[in-house]
């Protein structure tokens, strides 16, 4: 009996610390080397290499980069909790949770350099917006973000995309059609550092 009582305990014991306690959900080696298609190439550095990497995370996993990525994500050092509330962020998570699994996006050379000569004259010019001076205009999704300094929070801010009402950053990111990327990151005048991504 004394037995049988110490085995309920011991299992109740270990319900309570595992509810205490959930097991958090860690991205595999694999998993990141999947997502990770710019990792080698030499036209990127490694902010826009992180950036490929997220909204590929998000593309190809997208029930786990909500458990991993969104659940908690608040903001960044510099604007703290900015999406702490925000209706977008949980409209994201209902989104990536009933979203089916999307391919990578592979980066592409000339989209980059691209994206490369717009975040510069916009960084210049303290500007905001798709509107170009000098740098040509393709026919490509493009994706400007600005005051983020990590390619994680660069995808975050496009994905999320608070206070956006077309979401058009996020249906850009998330589109199933497209299959290349190029991305361009650069200090900028008016907001620290701005990124364009060029995606088809």
């Amino acid at each position: 009996m004394m037995k049988l009582f110490l085995k309920t305990m011991c299992v109740w014991l270990c319900i309570g610390w595992i509810q205490a306690n959930p097991v958090v959900p860690t991205w595999t080696e694999a998993e990141l080397k999947a997502a990770n298609t710019a990792k080698d190439v030499a036209f990127l550095d490694s902010i826009e290499k992180d950036v490929v990497l997220y909204i590929n995370l998000a593309r190809m996993y997208p029930k786990k980069f909500m458990e991993i990525e969104v659940k908690d994500y608040t903001g960044t050092d510099e604007y703290v909790d900015y999406v702490k509330n925000s209706t977008y962020k949980t409209s994201l998570m209902k989104q990536l949770k009933n979203m089916k699994a999307l391919p990578a996006l592979m980066p592409d050379d000339k989209m980059s350099s691209n994206a490369d000569c717009f975040a510069l004259e916009s960084g210049k010019a303290g500007a905001t917006g798709h509107q170009r001076k000098k740098c040509p205009k393709m026919n490509w999704a493009e994706c400007c973000s600005y005051g983020m300094r990590t390619g994680r929070d660069v995808a975050m801010q496009l994905l999320i995309d608070d206070k956006v009402a077309s979401l058009g950053h996020r249906t850009i990111c998330l589109d199933p059609t497209y299959s290349q990327i190029g991305v361009g990151f650069a200090p900028h005048k008016k907001w620290d550092y701005c990124c364009v991504l060029e995606v088809i």
